[in-house]
């Protein structure tokens, strides 16, 4: 069955169904982060008064602590990471502070004050909702897990791609911190 429920048009999808989800099940299990992240969580730090994750926040005074480079400020990013029980929730955790860095890379003074990133995570989700309605995607296919609100068809998505996460990731981080970014002619679709 296909994610528009017509069948036979997509003969490849039943063959990659849970891909995606199993890939981040096994990444967020095993506490995996790409080369590089703690010291992009570092840099957000600076830009901001915290990062909340499920619930609990990691403020930026953990910058002026602990140095970038320290052990104990990566265990200290992970101890707020762990209280997440779902591994793929936990997963797309890290994909969303992955692209909320872009931002911090930017030469701007401050994104905000505490960042919620449950919050940039949801609003990705009901953007992608959004767009597979639209392009007739059954309720089947839109199932939310019951935990944590997230379509499963999400967490199944791969990141790249016109409806990958990243894609939806980058729209919400730019929908949550636009206040905060400088003023342009240019407009998100």
């Amino acid at each position: 069955m296909s994610p528009t429920g017509l069948g036979g048009a997509h003969m490849n999808w039943d063959e990659r169904q849970g891909q995606w989800l199993r890939r981040r099940r096994l990444d967020g299990a095993i506490n995996r982060v790409p080369m590089g992240f703690y010291q992009k969580v570092w840099k957000i730090l600076q830009k901001c008064h915290g990062l909340s994750i499920n619930g609990y926040v990691l403020p930026s005074s953990t910058t002026r602590e602990m140095t970038v480079g320290e052990i104990k400020f990566a265990v200290h990013v992970e101890s707020v990471l762990n209280h997440v029980p779902q591994p793929e929730y936990r997963q797309l955790l890290v994909e969303a502070i992955l692209v909320l860095t872009l931002v911090a890379d930017m030469e701007v003074q401050s994104i905000g004050g505490i960042i919620h990133i449950d919050r940039i995570i949801h609003i990705a989700n009901d953007l992608f909702r959004q767009d597979q309605k639209a392009h007739g995607a059954s309720e089947y296919f839109l199932e939310q897990d019951p935990a944590t609100g997230i379509c499963n068809l999400f967490y199944d998505s791969a990141p790249s791609g016109g409806f990958g996460t990243m894609t939806y990731l980058s729209k919400a981080v730019a929908t949550y911190v636009q206040d905060f970014l400088p003023n342009t002619s240019c407009q998100m679709q």
